[in-house]
């Protein structure tokens, strides 16, 4: 997925330890760069998590054996892998 081949080409060793005001303000930068795209995974993963919340409350409820309990194991399945596009 993107996420995966973005985490594989970061690499720590870019960043070495601070000795200027210029590495500084590279840092700054990369990092300025790139927060709005870590904002963005981050409200992603938070609307996931509370989906799964949503479905976890709404299983306990459910008999494993039952139509409904299907139906939501199916849609819960269905959520996943359209998450995993996304992602």
């Amino acid at each position: 997925s993107t996420v995966i081949k973005k985490l594989s080409n970061f690499s720590i060793r870019k960043y070495v330890a601070i000795v200027s005001l210029e590495q500084h303000q590279c840092y700054k930068d990369d990092f300025n760069a790139e927060y709005e795209e870590y904002q963005n995974l981050h409200s992603q993963i938070d609307k996931i998590k509370e989906n799964f919340r949503q479905f976890h409350e709404q299983w306990k409820s459910l008999s494993a054996c039952s139509e409904a309990y299907q139906v939501k194991k199916d849609k819960t399945m269905k959520t996943v892998l359209q998450q995993n596009i996304i992602l």
